[in-house]
């Protein structure tokens, strides 16, 4: 539907306001993509957030999960569950 993809751009859109690309990554040239699986209540508050794939890498994966929990909020979420992928790449 196309709500259900406005719906999830615009979680990916504040999701990627809280992503940090850890310096220790950027120092060693770590990229990667992860996977998040966030679990939401009735509201939209991010209840949990668990990797559904990782990046390969632990430090690009704690960034995405303490990103999802920042952003704390899902707008106009009305869905019980949503994957989002994170992505690091250098440029």
């Amino acid at each position: 539907r196309a709500s259900d993809a406005a719906r999830a751009r615009s979680a990916q859109r504040k999701l990627a306001r809280h992503v940090f690309y850890p310096p220790e990554a950027v120092a060693a040239g770590i990229e990667g993509e992860v996977r998040l699986l966030l679990t939401l209540d009735s509201a939209g508050n991010v209840v949990e957030a668990v990797i559904a794939s990782g990046s390969g890498h632990p430090v690009l994966d704690r960034a995405a999960l303490s990103a999802a929990h920042a952003m704390q909020r899902v707008p106009s979420a009305g869905v019980r569950e949503l994957i989002l992928p994170v992505v690091f790449r250098l440029e």
